[in-house]
């Protein structure tokens, strides 16, 4: 029995290194660190979240039919819509003509649509927003006092100067309470209230506007593809602030990890099957990819996936303002406007069902 017991805590020594140096700290030397972080007790924690095989089991012994049985997903609708899209800067339109794109607004449907579909295979299915509108209790203007304490004191008394402090305060105002706050808020939400087995945060990509003579052209890119988040790649300057330290190790330590990557490797396979998509590449240091054989799943540090205890992974398919993808998005969201019968193709369909079919392949019976 302590062989056994001594061999298991060297395996989990031997992957804890491995995810270290392939995943979490890539680009990282430094022994002292390594070595800390190598030490922590993987999988002491105490967890709420099950993993498949748990899940599988349960509904073997329980006699469950459907496949899902017993499965908590969280759906994770990213960003915000309405007038709160214009803020976060993800509220957009090539022509008057068009419909705007709003990528929050978006992600809700195919949230909507993914927990109805679920929840008929045996989940249960929490949603971290069901509106457009914050989850974030604090307003823009709560959050004025820290901004100004951050900015300093206005040392110009030029109307000019006083125009930019005001915009400059209001523009982090802003970004405190709907990026920075919401996510904490949604962070806070999954751990203590909804407590599910996993989280999936659903978005859409986009590109950076072409640039011409210095400046952005509201012009379509021809580019268009796809990828899914875990958390890692964390920077020195990253850790060397102690609540990422402290998020890191406390992901660790409940062995969250292992369990995300399956999950993103279900549903990258099955996002790229429905979209015929290629993988995103990332250039840089700020991402790598934690498996060699998998190149849609890619590891960066988003406070999202840092903050949440359970498994979490964030999918990024499509690119909102691509030559390929604007022309569905305008055509899914006319067909909504109207109350018609969506394309058979439709942009929206087809990533819910992509999900779906992903979140089987990850918790459903093995075959």
């Amino acid at each position: 029995m302590l062989s056994r017991i001594l061999l298991a805590l060297l395996l989990a020594s031997s992957l804890l290194a491995e995810s270290l140096s392939s995943r979490y700290l890539p680009y990282i030397d430094d022994p002292e660190l390594v070595a800390s972080l190598e030490a922590l007790p993987v999988g002491a924690t105490e967890r709420a979240w099950r993993i498949a095989a748990e899940l599988r089991e349960l509904r073997e012994l329980s006699g469950a039919d459907l496949p899902l049985a017993g499965l908590r997903l969280a759906l994770d609708p990213g960003h915000l819509g309405g007038e709160w899209a214009e803020h976060e800067g993800r509220n957009f339109r090539i022509d008057e003509a068009d419909y705007w794109v709003r990528e929050g607004e978006l992600v809700l449907e195919v949230a909507q649509r993914v927990r109805d579909q679920l929840v008929q295979l045996g989940a249960e299915v929490v949603l971290t927003r069901e509106s457009s509108d914050p989850v974030n209790p604090k307003l823009p203007i709560d959050y004025i006092e820290a901004v100004v304490a951050e900015m300093g004191p206005l040392e110009d008394s030029s109307i000019t100067a006083m125009a930019d402090y005001s915009i400059e305060l209001r523009r982090r105002a802003v970004r405190r309470s709907i990026v920075v706050g919401e996510l904490a808020t949604r962070a806070r939400k999954v751990n203590e209230d909804l407590q599910p087995d996993a989280l999936v945060s659903l978005h859409i990509n986009a590109s950076r506007w072409p640039i011409e003579a210095g400046e952005e052209q509201l012009r379509l890119v021809n580019r268009n593809h796809l990828h899914v988040l875990v958390f890692g790649c964390l920077s020195t300057e990253e850790l060397a602030q102690p609540e990422q330290r402290t998020q890191l190790e406390a992901k660790l330590r409940n062995d969250s990890g292992p369990e995300e990557l399956p999950l993103a490797v279900a549903l990258a396979s099955r996002l790229a099957a429905a979209t015929g998509l290629p993988a995103s590449v990332y250039e840089g240091d700020n991402a790598v990819q934690p498996l060699a054989d998998q190149p849609y799943v890619w590891a960066r540090n988003l406070m999202l996936l840092r903050q949440v205890e359970c498994p979490v992974v964030l999918l990024e398919p499509y690119v909102a303002n691509s030559e390929q993808a604007y022309p569905r998005l305008q055509s899914a969201i006319h067909s909504r406007m109207i109350a018609a019968q969506p394309a058979a193709d439709d942009i929206l369909i087809e990533y819910a069902d992509a999900v779906v079919a992903g979140v089987l392949q990850a918790y459903g019976d093995a075959e």
